[in-house]
């Protein structure tokens, strides 16, 4: 299945259906997690239409956990698309089409989910917004100036661009993307022209990324406090714990004043343990990117755009990671 006219939201909300599928150790990636992949991207058209009927990332894990039930067993390997999931991506484009649109958003893969109708993506949605036209309704009053177009900038771009752009945005991860993202981005794309020119003129990747580890982006226009709380961040095994380190003044400060109201360690017992389970979802998350970057699985380099994506950011993170 190719991806190549997928905006770079769109993308993100197929990696993020894999990655659902796997922790809820789902051997197929369903109609269910790609409506979780849509609902990860706030900012884009879908999410901000489910948005508009009170229909949220954690109302839908609710509702597919009544429906569908966890697996027993870790996955490894490629996850397959189940058949209302490939037919879901196939409507996308049909929906692209009918829209004379030259790009496939998260409108259009919402629009297919429920135009599709009998998977479990549809079924959660109906249960909660009825009708489920209403849904319909909503994106097509929506569709003139659409955040996904907006947001992907290159809307005529060539597949070298789109994949820079995609890769940056992954490197750059939940953090704004930055010019030192574009930079690796960039220089790691092959057959690119851009990275030819680099390389002709004796620019060394290798050389490019130590100095980028080297500099501090505070003190540059790349600057954003989200990714210099980031970079103060550990992790940490002792024995068979865990140990999440954060040491950015903000956060070390705050906890601070919750440890003296609290007098002491917060342990996640009874119902405050409601209030820990984002960051355990968040931590097995990161936990399970890093370690597809350390461990590609079989099958990725299928050349396709999210494989050359996948390869882009494993170039660049698997050297930084193992030091």
């Amino acid at each position: 299945m190719s991806f190549e006219r997928f905006t770079v939201e769109a993308r993100k909300v197929v990696v993020t259906a894999q990655e659902e599928a796997r922790l809820l150790k789902h051997n197929y990636i369903g109609t269910e997690h790609i409506l979780l992949g849509l609902l990860d991207a706030p900012d884009s058209m879908a999410a901000k239409v489910l948005h508009q009927f009170g229909y949220d990332k954690e109302t839908a894990r609710v509702d597919i956990a009544a429906v569908v039930k966890p697996g027993t067993q870790e996955l490894s390997g490629h996850i397959p698309f189940a058949p209302r999931a490939k037919k879901t991506l196939d409507l996308a484009l049909r929906e692209a089409q009918q829209l004379h649109h030259n790009h496939i958003g998260t409108e259009h893969i919402l629009l297919a989910l429920v135009r599709e109708g009998e998977g479990v993506g549809a079924t959660v949605l109906a249960e909660r917004i009825n009708p489920i036209s209403r849904i319909r309704a909503a994106v097509l009053a929506s569709s003139e100036g659409s955040q996904d177009v907006a947001a992907s900038r290159w809307p005529t771009g060539t597949s070298a661009t789109e994949d820079t752009v995609s890769a940056a945005r992954a490197l750059a991860g939940g953090a704004p993307v930055g010019s030192h993202h574009l930079l690796e981005a960039m220089l790691r794309a092959e057959n690119s022209m851009a990275a030819t020119v680099l390389r002709e003129l004796g620019v060394d990747p290798d050389a490019v990324a130590a100095k980028i580890d080297e500099l501090d982006p505070e003190t540059t226009t790349d600057a954003n406090p989200e990714e210099a709380a980031a970079r103060k961040m550990e992790i940490r095994l002792v024995d068979d714990e865990v140990h999440l380190i954060l040491r950015d003044p903000t956060t070390v400060t705050i906890a601070k004043k919750v440890t003296e109201l609290s007098h002491g360690p917060i342990q996640g017992v009874g119902p405050v343990a409601g209030m820990f389970v984002p960051l355990w979802r968040s931590t097995n998350h990161l936990l399970l990117q890093i370690q597809r970057v350390l461990e590609p699985e079989p099958g990725e380099e299928d050349g396709s755009a999210a494989s050359n994506v996948a390869k882009v950011v494993r170039t660049v993170l698997a050297p930084r990671l193992r030091r």
